[in-house]
């Protein structure tokens, strides 16, 4: 009798933990973006043969810690960021050693060489080193991707980002 009530408990306490689950919004359940350090991540991505994203942010900067509480939790920006990019996360403001492969060696060089000077900015960079374009600023989830399809099918070879982006707006509607 003892061992009835226990399981009909137990499997009780499981149910409302599974529906509680499901009720989770997507991005709570979403995996995380992979975050490299500067010199690990540009190791990989040449490794690879893989674009990167580069988030160059600060500790005081309110528009950093927004992107990384809604951008970068969306399912679809972690997803694709995951599977298309090496993504890396450099304090802009950081003089911690880096053992760099192109000599830079602290947060501070890194930021130096790519010209960052507002917070945050992204950098999309080919695995071989050569920098495709930057997007300074908070971006919400649904344009950040239209920006990482942009770049990470090649997009930004063939056409124009406001060609491309008015195709995109028009295909959305």
């Amino acid at each position: 009798m003892k061992l009835r009530r226990f399981m009909a408990s137990a499997i009780s306490i499981i149910a409302v933990a599974l529906w509680s689950l499901a009720l989770l919004p997507q991005s709570s359940r979403a995996e995380s973006i992979t975050w490299y350090k500067y010199d690990e991540g540009v190791k990989q991505a040449a490794k690879l043969n893989r674009l990167i994203l580069i988030d160059f942010y600060t500790d005081w900067c309110g528009w950093c810690k927004k992107m990384d509480k809604t951008t970068f939790t969306d399912q679809a920006v972690v997803e694709y960021i995951n599977k298309n990019f090496i993504a890396i996360k450099v304090n802009a403001e950081s003089n911690a050693s880096l053992s760099s492969p192109d000599g830079l060696n602290s947060g501070v060089k890194v930021a130096r060489s790519f010209g960052v000077n507002s917070y945050p900015q992204y950098w999309f960079v080919e695995s071989n080193g050569k920098k495709i374009d930057k997007l300074p600023g908070y971006a919400p989830p649904d344009r950040f991707i239209i920006v990482l399809k942009y770049i990470g099918e090649g997009e930004y070879k063939k056409q124009s980002w406001n060609d491309y982006y008015q195709k995109a707006q028009g295909s959305a509607n």
